[in-house]
């Protein structure tokens, strides 16, 4: 059944106008020129598209844009495509969950942009989500090794994207078809038994292109629980996967490219005990056709589709949670979902100085939380099933003005219906529970503008509103870790964000050998849901009133010569409870996993040739784990470093070194129990490009 779903949503797409406007866009010149302009772009000749979701030149995009080409994501020891949320940890403003997604498990991989929290990012791959569809949280480890670009767009993106946008968007971008043969693949070894073997084939015509890709990883990951409240039930948090992906492109014309592209991927996990484990398959598809007019319009359609089943068992610890003596099962949960959507939008060229954005977009989810419960002795003591559907729908419209060479304005708004339904919840002791349907339509704006001063320097400011909807998850899933249990909540009302940037760019040196960007940015959030405690073992899901967030970030580059580059960047975030219905002991209170403090620097000296070094340092300032703020998360400093060496014209060797001083730290805390982070990691191997 699910499969005639995807190929009824497949051909759907033949008929229906949906699409995206990303497919193309990471190494084409724009189809319309951008307005002419006397004046070299401030930091970049790059071309951005997340930020519009057009073909704009970085120097006009009035927010505060971050791109990572490949020679960037290559010098750093997170070039994998599974390695993607270490990667970002070094983009001022974000902080992706403090373990990584290469040990930590998979309903807890999520970022956190500006302060505003976990699972309010969308974050896509070539236009395709990869936020689950039923929890929200990200699957990094379905982005294949072939990352070309990423970029970074924070602040409220709901104007354009929707509720999965509301702190904004990161789109990571793989090689675009090349329509000729190539070869790539990558092999290392490290400690921890840690292994990657990764491979990727294309060929190509001057019509049709095909690229095939697999990797494969596995660790043995390390034991999560400090020394002193370590027991004998304890053992590594083993980690291993398997990614396929494949497309195939065809050039039907000199304007016209369809795309058809899917992926399968499966990780098997345990996570510190024997008991507890987990284990995915996920498969998705997406067909795409874009072209442009005669006139010089575009348009872009594209439709997807993700099947994934997850199984999730959980243990309880005998014996009080700090004598790990030894477990016993506490529930085996199995979530199936199927998750469809499609795009589509066309840009419009009014003249050389303003263009036209209209697009609409669709997301429908189904899925269920199946679970067998057990006693505190590990005997079956029941099962339930909670199960709903979602379904949300939006349309927009951007206009992008240069009126004149110095200024850009962009005013956007987006109409959003979303719904979730069917909502059921059956336990085995014979009652079914039926949940109210929830609905929300919402308008979200967004006014941009950007002016340059001079040759040198240029300011920007916009000013937006932003929504999420609650998650199937959030609504109907519970679940538990480690003794302690987190309920779902039907009755969560949507958030909704009110909020501002403003920044300043400035080109301190020429030939954009030194740039500076500060950016100051301020948010509100009403009804922000986040865990809230209820007793020593249970916290529930509520919205808590209001969240405000006064934050700044600045980014310095800095490249004096060919073999030297260096980059810092500093990110605060003062994110609080302003207001909390009930209960005002909790009003001022910090938002869990946001730190108030990031510090981030990068230098690279040499060249492939003689060998390249790079050496990276990040800071985190204290941050807590619970709205309540009793469980304190120490600040920490890591270091991580890269050597790179060019030994033949396609051969590359590699050393990459994580957590370079081997210090202990802690990432998270659940109950009494705490987590350590991931210890010194080394790895080497080889590159074969062709």
């Amino acid at each position: 059944m699910r499969f005639l779903l995807l190929l009824g949503c497949w051909s759907l797409g033949v008929g229906v106008a949906l699409g995206t406007a990303d497919a193309w866009a990471t190494e084409a010149e724009p189809a319309v020129s951008p307005a002419p302009a006397t004046h070299a772009p401030l930091t970049s000749e790059e071309i951005v598209v997340t930020a519009t979701r057009t073909h704009q030149p970085f120097g006009r995009v009035p927010g505060s844009p971050t791109v990572l080409d490949a020679e960037q994501i290559a010098r750093t020891p997170f070039r994998g495509g599974h390695q993607v949320d270490d990667l970002l940890r070094y983009v001022p403003g974000l902080q992706p969950s403090n373990l990584g997604s290469r040990f930590n498990h998979p309903t807890a991989q999520a970022i956190s942009v500006r302060g505003l929290g976990s699972r309010r990012a969308l974050v896509l791959l070539d236009g395709v989500p990869l936020n689950d569809g039923f929890g929200g949280w990200i699957n990094w480890g379905r982005i294949p090794d072939d990352v070309a670009r990423i970029e970074v767009v924070p602040g409220g993106g709901s104007n354009l994207y929707g509720t999965w946008a509301m702190g904004g968007v990161i789109q990571i971008f793989t090689d675009p078809p090349a329509f000729e043969p190539r070869f790539r693949s990558r092999h290392s070894a490290g400690n921890l038994n840690t292994y990657t073997q990764s491979v990727m084939a294309g060929y190509g015509t001057d019509r049709i292109d095909l690229k095939l890709g697999y990797r494969w990883y596995h660790t043995n990951g390390f034991v999560t629980v400090p020394v002193e409240q370590r027991g004998p039930v304890d053992r590594t948090n083993d980690s291993r996967h398997q990614n396929f992906t494949g497309r195939l492109a065809f050039a039907l014309n000199g304007n016209t490219r369809l795309t058809i592209s899917g992926g399968l991927f499966r990780e098997d996990r345990t996570f510190g005990t024997a008991l507890s484990l987990a284990s995915r398959t996920l498969g998705s598809a997406a067909v795409g056709l874009e072209g442009e007019t005669t006139q010089g319009h575009r348009w872009e359609t594209k439709l997807f589709a993700q099947l994934q089943t997850f199984r999730n068992l959980t243990s309880q610890v005998t014996s009080e949670p700090t004598v790990r003596i030894g477990e016993n099962r506490d529930r085996i949960q199995t979530i199936t979902h199927d998750d469809f959507g499609g795009l589509g939008q066309w840009t419009v060229t009014l003249t050389p100085r303003h263009r036209l954005i209209l697009g609409t977009d669709a997301r429908a989810i189904i899925g269920q939380s199946d679970e067998e419960l057990f006693d505190t002795s590990g005997v079956r003591s029941g099962s339930s099933l909670a199960k709903g559907k979602q379904v949300g729908w939006g349309v927009f419209g951007e206009w992008i003005a240069a009126p004149t060479d110095r200024l850009t304005v962009i005013p956007s708004v987006r109409w959003d219906w979303w719904k979730n339904f069917d909502g059921v919840v059956t336990t085995s002791a014979g009652g079914t529970r039926r949940l109210r349907d929830n609905v929300v339509s919402v308008l979200n704006p967004k006014l941009a503008m950007q002016y340059r001063i001079t040759e040198h320097l240029q300011i920007g400011a916009s000013i937006y509103q932003a929504f999420r909807a609650p998650t199937l998850n959030e609504l109907y899933r519970d679940f538990s870790f480690g003794g302690f249990t987190f309920s779902a909540n039907e009755n969560l009302s949507p958030e909704r964000l009110t909020g501002g940037e403003a920044k300043i760019e400035v080109e301190l040196l020429p030939d954009r050998r030194l740039n500076l960007r500060v950016t100051g940015h301020y948010t509100e959030v009403k009804d922000q849901i986040l865990f809230i405690s209820e007793s020593s073992v249970l916290s529930r899901r509520q919205n808590v009133g209001r969240s405000r967030t006064l934050g700044a970030e600045v980014d310095l580059k800095f490249r004096p010569v060919e073999i030297l580059a260096l980059t810092a960047g500093y990110g605060y975030a003062d994110s609080a409870i302003k207001s909390f219905r009930g209960d005002k002991a909790r009003e001022g209170k910090r938002i869990p996993n946001v730190s108030r403090h990031q510090l981030v620097l990068g230098v690279t000296l040499g060249d492939l040739d003689s060998g390249q070094v790079s050496v990276f340092g990040r800071y985190l300032s204290r941050q807590y784990a619970d709205v309540s703020n009793t469980q304190p998360i120490a600040d920490f400093v890591l270091l991580d470093a890269s050597l790179r060496k060019r030994i033949a014209p396609s051969l590359e060797l590699f050393l990459d070194a994580e957590n370079l001083t081997d210090r202990a730290y802690i990432v998270t805390q659940t109950g009494a129990i705490k987590t350590l982070g991931a210890p010194l990691l080394v790895t080497g191997g080889i590159s074969l490009v062709q």
